[in-house]
């Protein structure tokens, strides 16, 4: 049961990864998930993958959080429990220690590939840099919510894992983000609101925080209707412009505030 994933390399120290972008379920467990594939889509990130799109790195993983999530310590990172997946009854019953086991081997095999990408770009560059991709609801109570947006930023940055050398950059991309406009109004950017980072940034900051600095960038799902799954394409090409612009734009902040290799 490997994670399927999509690995373009193509140079850079910059690393745009979509962990929950994914739908796919494997063939040996799919009969032991209770969940429709409408309910799984809700709680996923649909359609991050896209927002990767930056002519630089990137890894997408297809297979669905409700398998296997990269973004929770190894003993979360299948949901057993309702209290780990939002209350939700994942399975009609539980997989098998050996299913387990073999999901856990998976994880790990992304983390060694990730640690791979990682040190091949600290060797030729010196650093890097990761954006970490994400999306999140804001209409938990129906469809028809009206969004509170003092508590729900459009863009929330997580840092918290990063060590402090990186201050100088993560407050260089925040400014660049709130320089922005999306359908013609300021971009709501703020940091550590929704969310700080998930595990993942924490793993690799862990290991390689002197080197490198992970922007965890939680999209509030305006770009679709979060109930419905129907994306809304030009939000998306809009979104994923600044993403775009922004990878020359924190190369040279990079180079401004921390030097050359």
């Amino acid at each position: 049961m490997e994670i399927q994933y999509v690995l373009e390399e193509k140079g850079g120290p910059v690393l745009a990864l979509a962990i929950h972008d994914g739908h796919q379920i494997a063939n040996q467990i799919s009969p032991l998930m209770n969940l429709s594939e409408s309910e799984r889509l809700r709680e996923e990130d649909p359609y991050t993958g896209l927002l990767t799109d930056l002519d630089t790195n990137r890894l997408l993983i297809k297979t669905s959080r409700f398998q296997i999530d990269l973004n929770r310590p190894i003993q979360d990172a299948v949901y057993i429990h309702p209290d780990q997946a939002w209350g939700l009854q994942v399975w009609k019953q539980p997989p098998t220690k050996a299913i387990v086991a073999q999901l856990h081997q998976s994880y790990h095999y992304i983390q060694k590939l990730l640690s791979l990408i990682i040190e091949n770009s600290i060797q030729q560059f010196g650093y890097f840099i990761i954006y970490d991709i994400h999306s999140y609801n804001a209409k938990r109570l129906g469809p028809d919510e009206v969004v509170d947006t003092k508590t729900n930023p459009q863009i929330n940055i997580g840092t918290i894992n990063n060590t402090g050398i990186w201050r100088p950059l993560i407050d260089n991309f925040m400014k660049y983000l709130k320089e922005h406009k999306i359908n013609g109004q300021t971009i709501d950017a703020r940091e550590n609101v929704k969310f700080s980072g998930g595990y993942l940034s924490k793993w690799i900051s862990s290991k390689y925080g002197q080197k490198g600095c992970v922007l965890s960038i939680e999209f509030r799902k305006d770009f679709m209707n979060e109930w419905t799954g129907v994306p809304n394409l030009e939000h998306i090409e809009s979104l994923k412009k600044i993403l775009y612009s922004s990878i020359s734009f924190i190369k040279q902040s990079y180079q401004n505030h921390y030097g050359s290799k």
